[in-house]
């Protein structure tokens, strides 16, 4: 009988240890996997599907809506040197649930400047998604230099009705994104597929 409660103790015993370790395991939160690489160590991901052109994010938080299901719940964080000097720069992309189809993403491109972050984002960096037409992409270029591409068009009668597209690309000169002058395009209804 002595001999019994041993064994039984002995197994309570471990799998309380077990527990405890397990536990414990699951609250250290796992080092980013590209943090402070260059770019050429970054994997793009490679989708048959509409993609930003961000690689793989050094870091992903994620956000409860409130009751109505609006408000920040994802954001993305890509640790990449944009400009060529040697150091990690930022990008976060942060997408914005509206709590129906018209979700959008918030893009932020920061320097890194004597070892502080330093804000280059253009106004109004930021997608416009619906359930069938995006009005507004972005999709960033890394090589052979830093380009941003954004596609964006009016809202028609209706949301689906195609109106005229527009192409501007901002590029990287002197630690600042300069404008390029738009372009017309055609009539779409999912600017995404102008990429």
């Amino acid at each position: 009988m002595k001999q019994k409660n041993i064994i039984i103790l002995s197994i309570i015993f471990v799998l309380v240890v077990f527990v405890v370790i397990v536990s414990l395991i699951s609250r250290i939160e796992p080092k980013p996997v590209f943090e402070d690489q260059p770019f050429d160590n970054v994997m793009l991901i490679d989708t048959s599907e509409f993609s930003d052109g961000l690689p793989n994010p050094t870091s992903v938080v994620t956000y409860p809506l409130d009751e109505f299901d609006m408000g920040i719940s994802e954001k993305y964080t890509y640790k990449i040197d944009i400009n060529n000097d040697g150091k990690v720069d930022k990008i976060t992309k942060t997408f914005f649930d509206t709590g129906n189809a018209h979700a959008y993403y918030k893009y932020t491109i920061e320097l890194n400047k004597n070892s502080k972050y330093v804000d280059i984002t253009p106004d109004g960096l930021q997608t416009t998604n619906g359930a069938d037409c995006d009005l507004r992409q972005i999709q960033f270029r890394f090589k052979p230099s830093f380009q941003i591409t954004v596609i964006n068009r009016e809202m028609g009668d209706t949301w689906d009705e195609p109106t005229t597209a527009y192409k501007k690309t901002f590029s990287l000169q002197d630690d600042k994104l300069t404008e390029s002058k738009e372009f017309k395009m055609r009539k779409i209804c999912d600017v995404k597929e102008l990429f």
